[in-house]
């Protein structure tokens, strides 16, 4: 994944635009979510590419995590310190709170495992609906507006074991900064459980997957999605949702 075709960079700021991060939606992450099309009222930023934008910044470290604050439009400049020690908050050019970045342990700072690690994880996103969305809240007997999806993150983490350690050629400033070997086309993320709550007009989703490379877990990782405006399932008007969904997905990839 080449991050530097989705985001525009200047004086020290990351943004946006919105042609930009719904190229990164429909071609990277397979999300097809009105919200990411160029000119939405409504429009924002996939929470994937903002998480791409910091891996590709800052690497990944033993234990990432990201807290979002809200949702960034296409005029919203993202603020990135040089370098995160820690923790940072992460802000936009007025001071406004955009998200949370944690990084604990070590750092794996190679590009070519980061960008594999991206593109499998936000084409791990591109299935939660329907594939994975559209059962639970079919099992919780509720569901999403069907005239006003709305669907955001509210948090991810990543957790690497010691079997990704080992990967990587040993470092003594703790930067992991090179394979041993190349994993090219080796490395995936595999849904490992998933879970839905609700409490009346919103709830959350926690999505837990395995990072495996070869077949074997190198780490874990969690999603954790808020929705808004639920109301009783309707089998028939989940349908209806889903149908345009898909056929947003086909008249994009010409199907």
């Amino acid at each position: 994944m080449d991050i530097s075709r989705f985001i525009t960079e200047s004086d020290g700021a990351v943004s946006f635009e919105e042609t930009q991060a719904s190229a990164f939606a429909k071609g990277v992450a397979g999300d097809f979510n009105p919200i990411h099309d160029p000119q939405s009222k409504r429009f924002c930023v996939p929470g994937d590419l903002l998480f791409s934008v910091l891996l590709h910044r800052y690497g990944a470290a033993r234990h990432t995590r990201v807290q979002f604050s809200g949702m960034l439009d296409g005029k919203t400049r993202m603020l990135l310190p040089p370098a995160v020690d820690g923790q940072a908050d992460i802000t936009d050019a007025r001071d406004r709170a955009l998200l949370s970045l944690s990084l604990d342990g070590e750092r794996f700072t190679d590009q070519s495992f980061i960008a594999q690690l991206c593109e499998q994880y936000v084409r791990f996103s591109g299935q939660t609906f329907p594939d994975v969305l559209v059962p639970l809240m079919r099992s919780a007997e509720t569901m999403i507006n069907p005239a006003r999806p709305m669907v955001i993150y509210r948090n991810m983490s990543i957790d690497l074991e010691d079997s990704a350690v080992a990967l990587f050629v040993d470092s003594a400033d703790g930067q992991l900064a090179r394979l041993r070997d190349t994993i090219d086309g080796q490395l995936t993320l595999e849904l490992a459980d998933s879970d839905i709550s609700v409490d009346g007009r919103k709830g959350q989703v926690q999505l837990k997957f395995d990072i495996e490379v070869a077949g074997r877990t190198i780490g874990t990782g969690e999603k954790n999605l808020v929705l808004s405006g639920l109301r009783e399932y309707d089998e028939a008007a989940m349908q209806v949702v889903v149908d345009e969904y898909n056929q947003r997905r086909h008249a994009y990839q010409g199907v």
